[in-house]
């Protein structure tokens, strides 16, 4: 990304008329104030600062720059925003960025041109000529109604002739496509010792289209037995497997009202399911969920259901799935399908109301999975749940929040029959032992004398972390926002710890702001809800930093910050020492106890200001 385009674009726009331009703004004080048009109030608590350039609900919480803003009005990811708010500057993003650059861009419009093209002439091909006539009996045939089709842009790739080109000759009459431009737009294919031939031939076309419309690639659906039985568009300049997903344009508005995304495996399912009445369904292209699509789901829903084929390939799916939702920190849930549907698509043909009964009480993920591991072993024999408890571990392994996790150790523990002491051991050993990954501990928190004065960030929100920051992280981060360039002397000078910030928005700041270029902090490289934290910190004013008559007022008061994020993390490692010390006491391993009582006595004598709170027991 061009770091002299959003800067360009922020010294030609100014906040407040970008957002007046979506609601009414009124002046208070220095600051701008309006009804936030991201959650309903009738009072104003949406904030503007045009001195900062930033904007801040204290009623939703919600908060960022100017890109922020319009990637959450408009439902954008930050290249569109970046896209239409350089219309609006009258920036160029073409002339600030390089040659290759350029061409890129180019290349992405010409696809996308191409790309329309050829998805109006499958669709003429499927309605209106006699060489669509298979295309039309296989929708029938799925049950699939002429108008449904029609709204997802379903065309049919004639056959082609002995030569296999129909679409090359169409798109190099009607557009002037070059045969290179088709080929780099993953329309069609070289031949060897020939000329190019279509890449879709003798199949139904599902157009793949982004979140606006446009047309990205398309996935072709073989007749009969003809292999492969679906063939996608390659990577292009426009289409990449990993983003795509099929169906968003259709799905978004309803994806946003019901707070859920609906993910399936097929095309004829997500069809299906808008059939029946449930239009949050998309689909994830043909390949498996992507990080990509997780998080391009993540701007629009805070759940995301997963309802994949009933067979073992389907479940295992969805358990691989589950782990992608849970990294970006999304909610999941597994709908199961009844017995007998071996599909949604199947499942919709037979009763529509029960397919949307499926995926309204689709259950949380870990239960789905955690039944599933203990399936025939409650009640059973020694053997038996020795085995799903082998299995349960399994599970509560990948799971990442720590009170979710002994939720449902406890349950695991009382549907076996067995002793939650012994399983969270068992799982505590696996979390040690897993190879290439390290175990997750749960860090409590500092004792109460250190967090007393602590104030919340109230209403923040960061999926599997805590929401609280520590007051002296909070400082340090409304610091770095204020002024980026002091996070060198943070790190550099007063030798702060990144890694010891206990709040993962904390960290990301500081860390964005050692590679900032910008004189004023750059929120548009943070995530969405990150730029909200860190929107909520630019409020906060920072005496310090416009004291003149004692300009060591701020050092040193970044010197007591430094020294209490130290603390707390020497206070948080004697607490693990002691929660793992006492389990090993607990468990006889008595060389393990010789170990942690001589990692606290070091901690002790490396921290002598904390001894008092450190003890071997």
């Amino acid at each position: 990304m061009a770091v002299d385009a959003v800067a360009e674009i922020k010294a030609r726009l100014d906040i407040v008329e970008v957002v007046g331009g979506y609601l009414t703004l009124q002046r208070s004080g220095r600051e701008f104030k309006g009804l936030c048009p991201f959650h309903a109030e009738k009072t104003p608590s949406f904030t503007v600062s045009q001195e900062r350039q930033f904007w801040y609900c204290f009623g939703c919480q919600q908060g960022g720059d100017l890109f922020g803003f319009v990637e959450r009005i408009e439902r954008a990811d930050f290249r569109q925003a970046l896209e239409l708010l350089a219309d609006r500057a009258g920036v160029e993003l073409e002339s600030t960025q390089g040659g290759p650059a350029r061409g890129a861009a180019r290349d992405r419009r010409r696809a996308l041109e191409l790309n329309a093209r050829a998805q109006q002439y499958y669709e003429h091909v499927l309605w209106s000529t006699p060489a669509g006539a298979p295309g039309r009996a296989l929708l029938e045939e799925r049950g699939v109604a002429e108008a449904l089709a029609r709204r997802f842009g379903i065309g049919f790739a004639p056959a082609g002739g002995a030569a296999g080109d129909a679409l090359v000759r169409y798109l190099t009459t009607r557009s002037g496509a070059g045969v290179h431009e088709g080929v780099q737009a993953g329309l069609a294919q070289p031949s060897r010792g020939g000329p190019s031939r279509d890449r879709f031939r003798h199949r139904l076309v599902f157009p793949i289209r982004e979140e606006r419309g446009a047309i990205l690639g398309f996935g072709g659906r073989a007749l009969g037995d003809a292999m492969p039985k679906y063939l996608n568009t390659p990577e292009t300049v426009a289409y990449h497997k990993s983003q795509a997903i099929f169906g968003i344009d259709l799905a978004r508005r309803a994806i946003e009202r019901e707070r859920c995304a609906v993910v399936v495996e097929g095309y004829f399912d997500v069809l299906a399911a808008h059939a029946a009445g449930v239009e949050h369904v998309v689909a994830s292209s043909g390949t498996a969920l992507a990080r990509e699509q997780v998080r391009a789901l993540g701007r629009h829903a805070s759940v995301i259901t997963l309802c994949f084929d009933g067979d073992d390939a389907g479940r295992a799916a969805a358990s691989r799935a589950v782990d992608v939702i849970a990294m970006e920190g999304l909610q999941a849930r597994i709908c199961v399908l009844p017995a007998g549907a071996k599909d949604p698509d199947d499942l919709v043909r037979q009763d529509p109301a029960a397919f949307a009964a499926a995926v309204a009480t689709a259950a949380p993920e870990w239960q789905v999975l955690l039944d599933g591991a203990l399936a025939g072993a409650e009640g059973g024999s020694i053997d038996a749940r020795r085995g799903a408890a082998e299995r349960v571990v399994t599970v509560l392994a990948r799971i990442p929040e720590a009170a979710t996790r002994d939720l449902y150790l406890q349950q695991a523990a009382r549907r076996l029959d067995i002793g939650a002491r012994s399983l969270a051991a068992d799982l505590a050993r696996e979390e040690r032992q897993r190879p290439g990954r390290p175990p997750r501990l749960v860090l409590p928190p500092p004792p109460a004398a250190a967090t007393a004065d602590e104030p919340a960030m109230d209403g923040a929100e960061d999926s599997g972390t805590d929401a609280h920051m520590p007051q002296w992280e909070a400082y340090l981060g409304s610091i770095v926002v204020h002024r980026p360039a002091l996070a060198h002397v943070l790190t550099q000078e007063l030798g702060l710890d990144i890694g010891a910030l206990t709040h993962p928005t904390a960290r990301r700041i500081v860390e964005v702001a050692l590679t900032a270029d910008e004189s004023a902090f750059p929120l548009h490289r943070l995530t969405q809800q990150d730029q909200s934290h860190a929107a909520r910190l630019m409020v906060l004013d920072v005496p310090e930093l416009d004291t003149e008559s004692d300009p060591e007022a701020l050092v040193r008061a970044m010197q007591d910050c430094v020294r209490d994020v130290h603390e707390a993390t020497a206070l948080r490692s004697a607490a693990l020492i002691q929660r793992e010390l006492l389990q090993a006491k607990e468990e006889g391993r008595d060389d393990e106890v010789r170990l942690l009582a001589a990692r606290l006595a070091a901690l002790a004598a490396e921290a002598p200001h904390l001894r008092h709170t450190l003890s071997t027991r």
